[in-house]
C-alpha cells in the first residue's frame, strides 16, 4: 500500500495502519501544500460568488466605483487568509495533539494522518459552494447537516449555526480521528471518543460563535 488520497478516503483503517507503521512518508509536503492551495481556492471562489456577504450586502451598495472594488478586494483577501488559517488549524492542531499523546510516532506521521480529515472538511466546504450556486442555500441549511432540522423547531441563531456545523462530513472526520487515536495510543475506546468529541464540540462552538457575531457591523461603523 502507498500513501495516497484515494486510498486514505476509501480504506481509512488500512491507511492509518500503514502510516503508523511506516518510518518515512514520501511526498507529504506536496500533499500539505496542495491542501493549502485547495483551501485558498475554495474559500476564494466562495468569496467571488458572494458567500458570507449576505449580511454585508446592504453596506456594500453604499460604495461606488473604486471604493466598491476595494471593499470587494479586501473581502477576497480576507477569505483567502481564512482559507489558509482554516487548513492550518485543522491540520496542525490535531497533529500536534496526537504527537504529544502518542508514543513511538513522529510529528511527520501525525501530519500525514491529519491530512485526510482536512480533505474531508474541504470537501464539505466545496459542497457549500455547490449548494449556494445550485439552490442558493446557506451552509447552515445544508441537507447534510442538522441545521435544516434545527430551523424547524428553534429560532435562536447561535443554536441553528451550531447544529449546522454537525454534518455527515463531521461524523466522517470523527471516525478518522477516533481510529487514529485508537491506533497510536493505548487509550480506552470511551476515553478516545470523549477526547475527540470534546475537541470537536469546541471547534463547532467556535464556528457557530464566529458566524453569530455581527462582524459586519463593526467594520462599517
Amino acid at each position: 500500500m502507498r500513501y495516497g488520497l484515494r486510498q486514505g478516503l476509501t480504506a481509512p483503517v488500512k491507511m492509518i495502519e500503514f502510516i503508523a507503521g511506516s518510518t518515512g512518508i514520501i511526498h507529504i509536503k506536496r500533499y500539505i501544500t496542495a491542501a493549502f492551495i485547495a483551501g485558498c481556492l475554495i474559500f476564494g471562489f466562495g468569496a467571488v460568488i458572494g458567500m458570507g456577504t449576505q449580511e454585508w450586502a446592504g453596506n456594500f451598495v453604499l460604495f461606488y466605483g473604486l471604493e466598491y472594488d476595494l471593499q470587494r478586494f479586501y473581502f477576497l483577501l480576507g477569505s483567502l487568509a481564512q482559507g489558509l488559517l482554516y487548513v492550518c488549524l485543522i491540520l496542525f492542531v490535531p497533529a500536534l495533539f496526537n504527537w504529544l499523546v502518542a508514543k513511538d510516532i513522529t510529528f511527520r506521521q501525525t501530519l500525514a494522518l491529519s491530512f485526510f480529515p482536512v480533505v474531508i472538511l474541504l470537501l464539505e466546504r466545496l459542497s457549500f459552494i455547490v449548494l449556494m450556486v445550485w439552490q442558493g442555500i446557506d451552509w447552515y441549511s445544508s441537507p447534510f447537516s442538522w441545521g435544516v432540522i434545527g430551523q424547524l423547531f428553534i429560532d435562536q441563531a447561535w443554536i441553528i449555526y451550531f447544529l449546522g456545523t454537525i454534518s455527515l462530513f463531521k461524523f466522517w472526520v470523527i471516525y478518522w480521528q477516533f481510529m487514529t487515536l485508537r491506533r497510536i495510543t493505548t487509550l480506552k475506546r470511551w476515553a478516545a471518543f470523549l477526547m475527540i468529541l470534546g475537541f470537536n464540540l469546541l471547534f463547532w462552538s467556535a464556528t457557530a460563535t464566529l458566524e453569530w457575531l455581527p462582524f459586519y457591523q463593526y467594520l462599517f461603523l
